[in-house]
């Protein structure tokens, strides 16, 4: 069992510069990232871990069917129908492959997240 009440806040690595992924475009700031994968890795067909990133805004198409839980931090995420969502700590939201949205953190945000890439 992961319990992430108390994995929650353990250590992160960083991960590759978002500017470097094929499905992100950085479109404001130089937000960094960094994570740990509990379960799986990048190339894996289910992957759970956990995911922080500084401010900043960029576009991201999803590898796969994503569910997350904001740990800490607050962020607004617009949908391809162009409507605005606000989550911060406590939210949950879900997100499915190839979809394509734009993040903007307005402060620091760690998420839990599970996903799920039926094409691997």
């Amino acid at each position: 069992m992961l319990d992430y009440k108390k994995l929650k806040n353990s250590e992160l690595s960083p991960w590759p510069n978002l500017t470097e992924l094929p499905f992100v475009k950085v479109t404001s700031g130089e937000p960094q990232h960094q994570g740990r994968h509990d379960i799986g890795d990048f190339t894996s067909r289910l992957q759970v871990g956990v995911w922080e990133c500084t401010p900043g805004t960029f576009e991201y198409t999803y590898p796969g069917d994503e569910i997350c839980t904001l740990v800490s931090g607050s962020i607004d995420i617009t949908d391809s129908q162009g409507d605005v969502h606000t989550f911060s700590a406590g939210d949950t939201f879900f997100t499915e492959q190839g979809e394509t949205v734009t993040w903007q953190i307005n402060e620091t945000v760690r998420k839990v997240f599970q996903i799920h890439n039926k094409d691997v």
